[in-house]
């Protein structure tokens, strides 16, 4: 005769576990209140906990199994010492234990009060849990109504038994599952103190989302995770091949830059987690036909994003491309029809790009492998700081959309990042570069002849004149950049001297 414990706040599937277990041999059940209840009226026999330790549920149901009787039966080895101490104080070994915990995590996720939250963490369940794991030689431990199926087909496979390498592997699920449990709970705390600087510890628990098509390069596996209590899945793939690892970061990085522009329809067109086109337009059309013509031969195989609905008509001129993702809000549906032809391209719903941007900055991490994890502070803001005119020359009013919208683009480039606009398009990019000037000569001869009069924006100071040479050599008539250099007067000096108007926002964006 086998001896079960059930203790579940979730019910689903119970009864019919039992009789599997049942219709193989005599069972003993043992059940918390509830619990007890309800396989009473399913007609099963049940037995109390406090029958068995002789002790009350107090504290309104706080402490019902934290008893030396439960935990004994749990814990007992097969040992001739274990088996005398379960006979001096006439506990009985306890065989299977099924228990699921508190919905903390629905709870949280239903706003509840601090003190209804609270009272949903629970204590015993996990000691039941961690308990019978530990002894999974002789004890099976069940915490999800989704695996009892599979426990069930073990029965019957196995005449009535579980093995040995079964209950190891219900024993790492039953670790895993407190694991993300209190996970759950310390990420809940954390939210609820306000960090100056990073905390000393990391209760980081992550679950996996899906499978990706692969990873950097095809020969490489990857998979999607998401921090457990903080993550929710931030689109919906309405159409086209699974993701790859570059997929997810090319959109990520695509609804980074639309998200600096909640005001005006906008595109951004991202090829290998970098803009090639980006723009605002009097229409979601317009912005997108901008976006393109910034530089169409990058575009092939790009990322293309909108922060307004997708047209049928840019679904129109998009069919006849080469295009990776189509990523929006929303979509026309007639859009849809005509994306629907194109199956291999993926079309991502993503709603937080109707949506403003609340979060001043966040606490990033970055994987270093051997060199740990890395975790810093990200600005999330979409502001403009404050500028500070610093030439004789002032910022031509007609051109402060621009600096606004060359700043909001550069924060998100790569390594000594030069961004040029002109008439709320981009149409120059110095990218990756290891020098500054390197990056100022790519994005001034990717400009050509329309750097006349356009806004240059740079992610960092100028260490050295050559670069105001160079911009005003090609035409440009304002310069936005950090500042902060030793060389700052004389690069001051040498806007003055060419007639260019500069602007300092004395906050570094730079990017590796």
């Amino acid at each position: 005769m086998k001896t079960i414990l059930a203790s579940v706040s979730d019910k689903t599937g119970l009864v019919e576990l039992l009789q599997a277990f049942q219709a193989v041999e005599p069972l003993r059940i043992i059940a918390t209140g509830s619990t007890a209840k309800h396989l009473e009226t399913a007609g099963l026999t049940v037995e109390t906990v406090e029958s068995i330790t002789g002790f009350p549920e107090i504290l309104e149901g706080r402490v019902k199994t934290l008893h030396p009787i439960v935990f004994g039966g749990i814990l007992a080895k097969d040992s001739p010492e274990h088996e005398m101490d379960l006979r001096a104080h006439g506990i009985p070994r306890i065989d299977v234990v099924i228990v699921n915990l508190y919905p903390f995590e629905q709870t949280i996720q239903h706003g509840a009060s601090e003190s209804v939250t609270v009272e949903n963490i629970d204590i015993g369940g996990v000691a039941l849990i961690r308990a019978a794991a530990k002894n999974f030689q002789h004890v099976a431990v069940l915490c999800d109504p989704t695996n009892y199926s599979t426990v069930a087909e073990e029965l019957k496979a196995s005449q009535g038994q579980l093995s040995l390498s079964f209950r190891k592997m219900l024993a790492q699920k039953a670790f895993e599952h407190t694991a993300r449990y209190d996970s759950l709970i310390a990420t809940y705390f954390m939210k609820q103190i306000t960090h100056e600087t990073p905390p000393a510890f990391l209760p980081l628990s992550f679950e996996k989302i899906e499978d990706l098509r692969y990873g950097e390069n095809p020969h490489e596996k990857a998979a999607w995770y998401g921090q457990v209590g903080r993550f929710y899945k931030p689109f919906e793939q309405l159409q086209g091949k699974q993701m790859s690892a570059n997929n997810l970061v090319d959109a990520y990085a695509a609804t980074k830059i639309l998200q600096e522009f909640p005001g005006d329809p906008v595109c951004c067109i991202i090829k290998h987690n970098n803009p090639c086109g980006v723009a605002v337009g009097s229409s979601v059309d317009d912005a997108y036909q901008k976006a393109y013509d910034s530089d169409p031969v990058s575009a092939f195989g790009g990322i293309f994003g909108f922060n307004r609905s997708v047209t049928k008509l840019i679904a129109e001129k998009i069919s006849g491309l080469f295009v990776e993702i189509v990523l929006a809000p929303d979509f026309d549906a007639d859009a849809l029809e005509v994306l629907s032809q194109k199956k291999n391209v993926r079309v991502l719903k993503v709603p937080m790009l109707s949506k403003p941007v609340t979060k001043k900055s966040a606490w990033m991490l970055k994987d270093l492998e051997d060199f740990g994890v890395l975790m810093q502070e990200k600005s999330l803001s979409n502001t403009l700081p404050e500028l500070s005119t610093v030439t004789q020359l002032p910022l031509p009013e007609n051109t402060l959309a621009d600096v606004a919208f060359a700043w909001g683009v550069v924060k998100h480039l790569t390594s000594n990042a030069i961004c040029i606009v002109k008439n709320g398009r981009t149409i120059g990019y110095g990218i990756g570069q290891t020098s500054r000037i390197a990056s100022m000569e790519i994005a001034l001869r990717q400009a050509s002849q329309e750097a006349q009069g356009a806004v240059l924006a740079s992610d960092g100071f100028f260490p050295a004149t050559d670069n105001i040479e160079a911009a005003a050599k090609a035409g440009i008539c304002v310069i936005v950049q950090p500042g902060g250099s030793i060389k700052d007067p004389e690069v001051i000096e040498a806007a003055n001297h060419h007639g260019l108007a500069m602007v300092m926002t004395h906050e570094r964006c730079f990017k590796h």
